[in-house]
């Protein structure tokens, strides 16, 4: 009887995952199907995910240099956000962890607080104080904004991966002489590199989806990453959408991948430091 009642569980279990997922999926095939279809297939009523024929002509667009440009620009923005907040992070989340500081528990508060501020209210004080310091269309403040908005959670998620090392490990290390770089490098992140891991693919998300800021902060192609160049195909009295199906897909697929390979360590990373930060 019971035995029973489990299949029936799984089954339903399976059947509301398959359904979640497809739900997900669906405007994935959506846009795919979009990309590869003729110019006079894309309004036939009644509609269909996939033409009969097929047409890969949207996706010449990579062969153009401003967009392949702009996927330069997204991928060396993101890389270099992701380097800059796993160095600001585990620093902080360090110095959290282990540090006696003063009112650290409004400090962790205030840092958390930091993520309720919505972008376009920082949007014209950021992009003041990007114009005065010279920053202004340059890859130095998209990569410092975007690292300030995914810095907050990163700090909160590592303090308590921290937090779960055993003082022991370090003490035993101090014994031995080793300074607090070398027990960070050597001991520290060694035990923490499930974290490491899941706020890095974060850090990269989101920085590769980054809109707003990039399109205040940039002009031309010099340093837009692939989201700019991704609006600037809808035009004021037509849009291509071949072309914004196709560049949506070849921006997308690389990040899907990425998470598939790395979904264990990105739940595992911000479950369980979350949790007991």
């Amino acid at each position: 009887m019971y035995r029973r009642r489990d299949v029936e569980r799984q089954i339903l279990l399976f059947l509301g995952m398959g359904a979640v997922t497809a739900l997900f999926l669906f405007p994935v095939l959506i846009a795919l199907g979009t990309s590869l279809k003729p110019m006079d297939q894309l309004f036939r009523y009644p509609p269909k995910i996939f033409s009969p024929t097929i047409s890969f002509k949207s996706y010449n667009i990579l062969l153009d240099y401003e967009y392949r440009r702009y996927f330069f620009n997204g991928y060396f923005i993101a890389f270099c956000t992701v380097g800059l907040t796993l160095l600001l992070g585990i620093m902080g989340g360090y110095s959290l962890s282990r540090y006696r500081l003063p009112a650290k528990r409004v400090i962790m508060v205030g840092i958390l607080c930091l993520q309720l501020f919505p972008g376009a209210v920082l949007m014209i004080p950021i992009f003041n104080m990007a114009r005065v310091l010279g920053l202004y269309n340059t890859y130095t403040a998209l990569i410092i904004v975007d690292t300030a908005f995914v810095l907050p959670l990163v700090l909160w998620v590592l303090k308590g991966y921290f937090d779960m090392v055993p003082y022991e490990m370090e003490e035993s290390a101090m014994i031995d002489g080793s300074g607090v770089i070398r027990i960070i490098t050597q001991i520290m992140v060694p035990q923490i590199k499930p974290a490491l891991i899941g706020v890095g693919l974060l850090a990269f998300i989101r920085s590769w989806n980054e809109f707003l800021f990039a399109l205040i902060l940039s002009e031309g192609i010099k340093v837009a990453p692939v989201t700019v160049g991704l609006a600037r195909l809808f035009g004021q009295y037509a849009i291509d959408w071949n072309s914004v199906m196709a560049l949506t897909i070849i921006a997308v697929v690389p990040l899907l991948i990425a998470f598939m390979v790395l979904q264990r360590y990105f739940i595992e990373g911000l479950g369980s430091g979350a949790i007991k930060g």
